[in-house]
């Protein structure tokens, strides 16, 4: 298989990445907290407010380690 697309791969992945954890946080959470979707929607902000910052710890990090990840990938691509 040819490097070069998987390694086109991972980058896109990596910065999808930002744009889809945020439902996969309320999924899991809700998950692992045994709490139905709409109830999750109906309920306190303190799930809410919870889950908005683990997203933004996770924009943080994504922010800290974003040229060090495109890096390390576009030296593996020669």
């Amino acid at each position: 298989m040819n490097n070069d697309f998987i390694i086109s791969l991972l980058s896109q992945c990596w910065r999808w990445s930002v744009f889809l954890m945020f439902p996969l946080l309320v999924v899991l959470y809700t998950q692992l907290r045994g709490i139905p979707l709409a109830v999750f929607d109906n309920g306190v902000n303190q799930h809410k407010w919870l889950i908005i910052l683990f997203y933004l710890f996770y924009v943080l990090l994504w922010l800290r380690f974003n040229r060090r990840v495109l890096a390390l990938l576009e030296q593996r691509r020669r």
